[in-house]
Parts: C-alpha cells; sequence; structure tokens
C-alpha cells in the first residue's frame, strides 16, 4: 500500500474529491458544484481545486495547512474558513477577488497584510492569533469595505490600535475582549464608542443610540453630563409614553361618546315607533297594580338584539316592569288553576247539563281579587294556628254567599239549594239568618279558648257568625276541637 492509502502524507486529488462528492451527495462534474467541505481531515496542503472554477464557499477548517495556496482558479469564492489550522502569514488570496468573508482565527498569524486586493472583503475574523501592535493593524486602512472586525484573544497592548480603529469608515461590529489593551485606556467603552463614529456592536453588546448621545454628552463634560442626558432621555421617553396614553385614552372617549349618540338616536327612533304602535299593541295590555298605566309595561321586543347596554335607565325600567307584570299574571293563573283543580278533588263529579252549566258559572265566579284574598286569609290563619292549614284551603276557595252544588246533598245551616243569576247550588238565606237567634255557649267557649283573634269578640258576635256554620257534630269530629268554619268564619282571621 502506498503512503496516500497508509494516510502518512494525505494529498487532495480527483480520487478522493469524486468520493467526497458522493459522500457529500453533489455534482461530480467539479465546475458545476458552488461549496466544498473539506474540513477536518488532517491534510497539510491545499491543492487539487483548479477544476472547482464554481466554488463560492469552501470549508478548510481543521486541517495541518501551513500555507494558503492553491485558490488561485477560485475566482468567484465568497467565503473562505481557513481557522483552526498551522497559517503564519496571510498570503494567497489575491486572485479571489469576490471574497467577502475571511475566517482566519485560531492560527499563528502575527500580521494582517495582503488584503487589499479584495475590495468586497466586509468580515475579518482574526481571533485567538498573534498580534500585538497597531503596526500589525495597519494594513486594515486599505480595507475600507471591512465593517466586521475580530480581534479578541491577541496580544494587543498598543493603545495606537485605536486609532487605526477609529479611522476605519466603515466599522460596524468589533471584538477586542481578551487583549490588553482594554485595561490600559481609560474608560473603554465610553472611548471606543466615542471614537468610531459608525459602530454598532462592541464586544458583548450593542449600542444604542440613546448610549451613544450618552457618551457624546460625557465626552464633553464628563460623567456629570452623562448623568444630565441620561436623565433628560429618561424623561422624554416618559413623556412619550404619556403622550401615547393620552391619545389612547382620548380615542377610547371619543369612542363611547359616539356610541352614546348612536344609541340615544337609536332610542329616540325606537321611542317614536313606540308611540306610533301605542293604540295597535299597548291598549291590549292591562296596567300594572302600582298604577303606573299602560306606557310603563311597553314591550322591547322589537328593539334591535344587543343595543340594551347602551340604553338609559328609562328603558331598563321598563323592561324590569314588564316583566313584573308578566310575572303577574302567570302566579294569577297558576293559583286560579290550582283552585279549581281542589274544588273538582273536593266535590263529587257532576253529570250532565248540570255539571257543564255549574263548571261554566264556577269558573266565572272566581275573579283574580278574590284569589289574592283567598292567599291572605290563607297565610294569615295558618301563621296564628297551624293545625288549621287543611281547613282553610277549603274555606279559601268558597264564595260567601254561594257554594256551586250539582245536586242538593242535604240541608245546610244558614243556606238553601237553588238554581239563581250563579248556577245551581247553595245559596246563603239572607231572612233564614236574620231570624236566626240559636245559641251554642259551648261552640262559643272552645272557638274563644283555641283561636286567639276570638279573644276580643263578644258572645252575640260570634253567635251571629256562627248562625251559618256546620253542624255542631263536625265541630267535635275536627282533629284539634275547631269546627270545620266556612268562608265567612275564616274571613274574620284576617
Amino acid at each position: 500500500m502506498d503512503e496516500e492509502e497508509l494516510g502518512a502524507y494525505k494529498r487532495i486529488n480527483d480520487k478522493v474529491l469524486r468520493q467526497l462528492c458522493k459522500e457529500q451527495k453533489i455534482f461530480n462534474t467539479f465546475e458545476l458544484n458552488d461549496k466544498l467541505y473539506l474540513h477536518y481531515r488532517g491534510w497539510e496542503k491545499i491543492e487539487g481545486l483548479d477544476k472547482w472554477t464554481g466554488l463560492k464557499a469552501l470549508w478548510l477548517e481543521g486541517n495541518g495547512f501551513a500555507k494558503i495556496e492553491g485558490l488561485e482558479a477560485l475566482v468567484n469564492l465568497r467565503c473562505v474558513y481557513l481557522h483552526q489550522n498551522c497559517i503564519r502569514k496571510i498570503e494567497g488570496l489575491q486572485s479571489c477577488t469576490k471574497l467577502a468573508t475571511v475566517q482566519l482565527a485560531n492560527n499563528q498569524i502575527s500580521r494582517i497584510e495582503n488584503l487589499s486586493k479584495l475590495p468586497y472583503l466586509s468580515t475579518l475574523q482574526m481571533a485567538n492569533n498573534l498580534l500585538t501592535t497597531a503596526d500589525d493593524l495597519s494594513h486594515l486602512l486599505q480595507c475600507p469595505a471591512i465593517s466586521v472586525l475580530d480581534l479578541q484573544n491577541n496580544q494587543l497592548d498598543d493603545v495606537g490600535c485605536l486609532d487605526v480603529l477609529a479611522a476605519m469608515p466603515s466599522l460596524s461590529v468589533l471584538q477586542l475582549q481578551g487583549n490588553p489593551l482594554i485595561s490600559k485606556v481609560p474608560s473603554y467603552r465610553r472611548t471606543v464608542i466615542a471614537r468610531c463614529k459608525a459602530l454598532m456592536y462592541l464586544d458583548d453588546r450593542p449600542v444604542f443610540e440613546e448610549e451613544r448621545l450618552a457618551v457624546a454628552a460625557w465626552q464633553v463634560g464628563g460623567l456629570p453630563a452623562e448623568r444630565a442626558e441620561r436623565r433628560r432621555q429618561r424623561e422624554e421617553k416618559e413623556a412619550a409614553h404619556k403622550r401615547n396614553l393620552d391619545a389612547m385614552i382620548a380615542m377610547m372617549r371619543g369612542s363611547k361618546a359616539k356610541t352614546r349618540v348612536s344609541d340615544a338616536a337609536e332610542e329616540a327612533k325606537d321611542g317614536e315607533g313606540d308611540d306610533d304602535d301605542d293604540d295597535d299593541g299597548d291598549s291590549n295590555v292591562p296596567a300594572l297594580a302600582s298604577g303606573r298605566g299602560r306606557g310603563s309595561a311597553r314591550s322591547s321586543d322589537t328593539r334591535q338584539p344587543g343595543r340594551g347596554a347602551g340604553r338609559g335607565a328609562g328603558t331598563g325600567q321598563n323592561k324590569a316592569e314588564q316583566a313584573l307584570y308578566t310575572s303577574a299574571l302567570k302566579a294569577l293563573e297558576a293559583k286560579r288553576k290550582e283552585l279549581l283543580a281542589k274544588k273538582a278533588e273536593a266535590s263529587p263529579k257532576p253529570t250532565g247539563d248540570d255539571a257543564d252549566a255549574g263548571a261554566e258559572e264556577d269558573v266565572m265566579a272566581i275573579t283574580p281579587d278574590q284569589h289574592v284574598v283567598a292567599d291572605n286569609a290563607k297565610q294569615d290563619a295558618v301563621a296564628e294556628k297551624p293545625h288549621l292549614e287543611g281547613y282553610v284551603d277549603a274555606a279559601c276557595t268558597a264564595d260567601d254567599d254561594f257554594e256551586p252544588s250539582a245536586r242538593f246533598e242535604g240541608s245546610r245551616a244558614g243556606f238553601i239549594f237553588k238554581r239563581d243569576t250563579k248556577g245551581l247550588g247553595y245559596y246563603r238565606d239572607e231572612m233564614g239568618l236574620k231570624a236566626s237567634g240559636n245559641e251554642n255557649p259551648s261552640t262559643v267557649q272552645h272557638l274563644k279558648g283555641s283561636a286567639p283573634q276570638f279573644h276580643t269578640k263578644d258572645t252575640a258576635r260570634l253567635l251571629e257568625e256562627m248562625a251559618h256554620t256546620q253542624p255542631t257534630a263536625a265541630v267535635a269530629a275536627a282533629p284539634t276541637g275547631v269546627g270545620l268554619a266556612q268562608e265567612e268564619d275564616l274571613d274574620e282571621l284576617d
């Protein structure tokens, strides 16, 4: 096996390059490729690249190159990466006139030179080399296009280096940390920013316009001037922030004012429409119990959805009154149905025409006002004597002067059975009530003892009220000792 296969002295030839084309999945025709990776291969000489005339980017780092050579044919080269080698001198790049980036970090270069023929060179990276004096950097003045310069971790200790850097017209990014020069320059960062007018990034952080203004003030008046400038900048920022906030608040208020005007106009239009519909729509709606009239219960169903939040308090009050009115009507209707159901369960089921007529007359006889009175009487009676609750239900459902009945169910004290204006049933016998004078002292005493509301009534008044009550036998059969009274007796519980 020869030396190439043994690796004693590796060389870059066509065979190796074809193998790399296969590995890197690029064209086997060398002229068609615009990039090539030759890094970390251990080669000692740059060669075999004469046919790669189309290359624009070449990676050669991590090898053992001691000299820059073999790049004369690469006239289209834009970027070359030669860091981490053993290069001692910058050379062999004059033919690559289109170069924009040269990476030469981590070599053994002691002087910047031979770059003046590269008019497009904008990035030069020379970190971790052997640069020491301002003279080693002086060649940079012949490269006016350089904007990014990395000189960190060299051995620069000459304060004159700042003169060279300050004279570079396009320098915007500068890396100088790791050099003895930094400790020798008083107020290093302020000084470099003040001298390099185009600098936008220094070492580890960017250079903003505020910092540049503060440095300019420091350069004129020292630290007090710098502090004053920074205070001025802070106040200016706060004032700008306040202006923006005031503008936003004014915009919000203007928007709310426009919304209120729009809502007022919309409400006025709706009000006109409601006034036009009063005779047709509102005339059929009864007034509320509070006596506010039909206007307060006006319906808002014709309003546009989503506009209620912007209306005035009057519209909201009308809606609340309408809801209250609707709830009251529903409650009355439910109570009426409940009373009719209880009456139907308590009375025997009538048959024939009498049943139909009695039911119709019974429904017509009960009014909403009577429902309210009956409910109040029942609540007061139960509050006074809880054991009367079952009897109060029966009493509250009956009329004072009439109790409907489909058939004769026997005689009742103070009533006569007949068909009259309210239908077929038991009517109060007014003549019999006047003539009645029966007293039952035991019943009177029992009522006075069992119901506190009877204590203040005299015996004559109670007897008059009891003239049309149930027989005494029903009183004895009551669970609590109190007779099952008619509606007239329980009305006194109020």
